[in-house]
């Protein structure tokens, strides 16, 4: 098959134009993909929204695009533009669905922003392509029961390690190898008692928001990550919160396997982490062979010393692999990654001691922090998603390390992404998702 840029050239001679992205978000990772795709043949950023416009426009200058027109929220002014091939900037997300474009690239970063935006795109019979995997770890079961009940595209877009650790599983399986486990090295110091507070330098040096890093650094999002690819794959997790051994490289296929052959895991295949060692920024899926020859040809190809090896990438390319996705959306109408079961749940663990009355933060914030367990455990104590946690108020003190529930808390039903969870959990107790 010929590559991705050869066919949306094809594409682009046929219809007459290139695909047509809207993308929601301008900031870090926004920039980067705005750039990508402008550089990709048959591939334009129709329009950017970002209720900072001033981020919007910067994007497209870094990108090479001639100055775009900002519209704020005009939306026939908002078509005519992208009609014409011109660049606009508007100010809300939520428009972009119900503009002229092939594919809607939600960068936000915001769960509660994405999952709406994401909604209200395959509602209007628009493909999705999600950046913000926390908001797929909170209702991505039914964002992708929609669309693959019509003709929709809704995915998870490549380069970021969930991704790419499902590319390494799909490889190993199609060489016949048995996965053990799965996962990412994490790219960031393991401090579960981060506040914003304690990375607030290291952000601004990095040009970063400080929420955003604090969920780097005290876990969540890796947390997040590997329940994704749990939920992606049907691989559990082995333990509450993973094990996150310290591990190099050459340890992979001794430590990630299982206990009664010298490993860690009591259970598997896995999810995993690793922090410490060389294994960051890469991804890696730890396989067992299960036939003497295939195990003697493999030692033979120094891929290592079986039977287990570990199939190792030593880098994922965040924004510079995402547009790939909307390549194998458009073309060929397949999500690269979508959630297919509800395998594993992120909850909410208290950081610290908190008192009843307070209102708390979400992901990245003072309060709490991501911890995936089983979606079954999840279910039984009613533990309430940490997607769902920002905003909510504390009905009594909870102990340091306590699993936040919905007991423990007033939700606001209101909320869109509160309504959303309640309609999949209602499916999927139901079997219908």
């Amino acid at each position: 098959m010929a590559s991705y840029s050869d066919r949306l050239v094809k594409r682009e001679r046929e219809v007459g134009r290139p695909v047509r992205v809207g993308v929601v978000g301008a900031g870090q990772m926004g920039r980067g993909l705005i750039a990508t795709i402008e550089r990709a043949e048959g591939m334009e950023v129709s329009v950017v929204a970002d209720i900072a416009v001033e981020r919007a426009v910067e994007a497209y200058a870094n990108a090479g695009r001639v100055e775009p027109a900002v519209v704020e929220s005009d939306l026939a002014k908002a078509a005519e533009r992208i009609e014409a091939r011109l660049p606009v900037v508007i100010n809300d997300g939520l428009m972009v669905p119900r503009l002229p474009v092939d594919i809607v690239l939600e960068v936000s970063g915001v769960p509660e922003i994405a999952a709406q935006i994401a909604y209200s795109a395959l509602v209007g019979k628009k493909d999705v392509a999600l950046m913000t995997v926390e908001a797929d770890v909170t209702v991505g079961l039914l964002l992708a029961s929609i669309a693959n009940a019509g003709n929709q595209v809704y995915t998870i877009c490549r380069g970021d390690e969930p991704v790419e650790c499902l590319k390494l599983v799909e490889y190993a399986r199609d060489l016949g190898l048995t996965v053990i486990a799965t996962g990412k090295g994490k790219n960031n110091p393991n401090r579960p008692t981060d506040v914003v507070e304690d990375v607030m330098a290291e952000a601004l040096a990095k040009n970063m928001n400080p929420r955003i890093l604090c969920e780097f650094t005290d876990g969540t999002k890796t947390q997040i990550e590997m329940a994704s690819l749990s939920n992606a794959t049907g691989i559990p997790v082995d333990v509450a919160g993973m094990h996150g051994p310290a591990c190099s490289i050459d340890e992979l296929a001794t430590k990630l396997i299982p206990v009664e052959d010298g490993g860690i895991l009591t259970s598997y295949p896995a999810v995993e982490y690793t922090v410490e060692g060389n294994v960051a920024p890469g991804i890696f899926a730890v396989v067992r062979s299960e036939n003497h020859v295939v195990t003697e040809e493999l030692d033979f190809l120094k891929f290592g010393k079986g039977p287990y090896y570990a199939i190792y990438r030593p880098h994922h390319l965040a924004s510079i692999e995402a547009h790939l996705s909307i390549s194998e959306a458009v073309l060929d109408r397949r999500a690269d990654f979508q959630t297919k079961v509800w395998r594993s749940e992120v909850t909410a663990k208290t950081k610290f001691a908190l008192k009843a009355g307070i209102t708390l933060e979400g992901m990245g914030g003072h309060h709490v922090r991501g911890w995936t367990i089983d979606a079954d455990d999840a279910t039984a104590a009613n533990a309430i998603p940490i997607g769902l946690v920002g905003g909510c108020v504390l009905k009594r003190d909870l102990p340091a390390d306590a699993i936040v529930t919905y007991d423990d808390v007033e939700v606001d039903e209101r909320r869109p992404l509160v309504a959303m969870r309640r309609l999949q959990d209602s499916l999927h107790a139901a079997g219908i998702i």
